[in-house]
């Protein structure tokens, strides 16, 4: 199993040109180190902007959440809400063990507003310079009342007993010369309340308009393209879901950047379905 590498190169490599890379540091402060957090009240929030690329690790400094459902280790986190839909990518590499991860997704006054378990991250084999992983890429959108999102990484005590099977290495290699693979079994990965992760956060309208102020205007038609596609397309997969909610807050939010077919999207979808 390929060993992680050190966490600025592992930011640096997330986001390629991101506006913002760094390592945050999660130990608990010490205020918390004594105690264990039971409530999220008491979570100290890191603050990050958008859009952001971060290193964190876990380990036996960081800061704790324990309630039903968090078996410790936590890393916290608060970003804008003001600027539309967001979207996070998150990765947990393996090293012998691996930290399956959960978020929760909060408010300014911690209402859970999405919760992203870990069967919804996938597995993916080193390759180049990442590791052994798993990672989930996700999206939503603040309601207009919100300041501020929190995100929350946490693992379960039932993911704490679970393992992830990860390709052998000898695999690896047959996969990448195109050979037959070795009839040998693959290593499993125990979950582990410790673990070493980058994330990316961002949002496409920031997106969309780094792309504006930075390239010529030639360039700009299949940014603004990409934008369109996604909000038109998150509506009707709202509706087709059954979130009419989520969906008129994307068809809000679009019509917002100009997105002009947006509502006959939003009617055609709700008719068909």
């Amino acid at each position: 199993m390929k060993k992680l590498l050190p966490l600025c190169i592992t930011a640096a490599l997330l986001g390629g040109c991101a506006s913002n890379e760094n390592i945050v540091d999660t130990s608990a402060s010490a205020a918390q180190a004594a105690q264990r957090n039971a409530s999220l009240a008491q979570i100290d929030w890191k603050p990050l902007s958008l859009p952001s690329d971060v290193a964190f690790e876990l380990n036996t400094k960081s800061q704790t959440y324990y309630a039903a459902d968090s078996a410790g280790p936590i890393a916290a986190f608060k970003v804008p809400a003001n600027r539309g839909a967001i979207t996070l990518k998150l990765k947990s590499f393996a090293n012998n063990t691996i930290y399956a991860p959960n978020i929760k997704i909060l408010d300014q006054n911690n209402k859970e507003l999405e919760n992203y378990r870990f069967d919804q991250f996938a597995y993916q084999p080193a390759k180049l310079l990442d590791g052994d992983r798993v990672e989930g890429d996700f999206s939503f959108v603040p309601a207009y009342n919100t300041d501020e999102v929190r995100i929350l990484v946490y693992t379960t005590p039932q993911d704490v007993q679970q393992s992830t099977e990860m390709l052998h290495p000898a695999k690896a290699y047959a996969r990448a010369r195109h050979t037959v693979e070795p009839d040998i079994p693959n290593p499993y990965a125990q979950h582990s309340p410790y673990g070493q992760f980058a994330m990316r956060i961002s949002s496409p309208q920031l997106d969309n308009a780094a792309v504006t102020f930075n390239k010529p205007i030639p360039d700009q038609a299949p940014a603004m393209e990409e934008s369109r596609g996604y909000y038109l397309n998150s509506i009707e997969n709202a509706v087709i879901n059954g979130d009419i909610d989520k969906a008129m807050k994307l068809l809000d939010e679009a019509e917002r950047l100009g997105i002009k077919d947006a509502r006959s999207t939003f009617i055609k979808a709700v008719e068909k379905h």
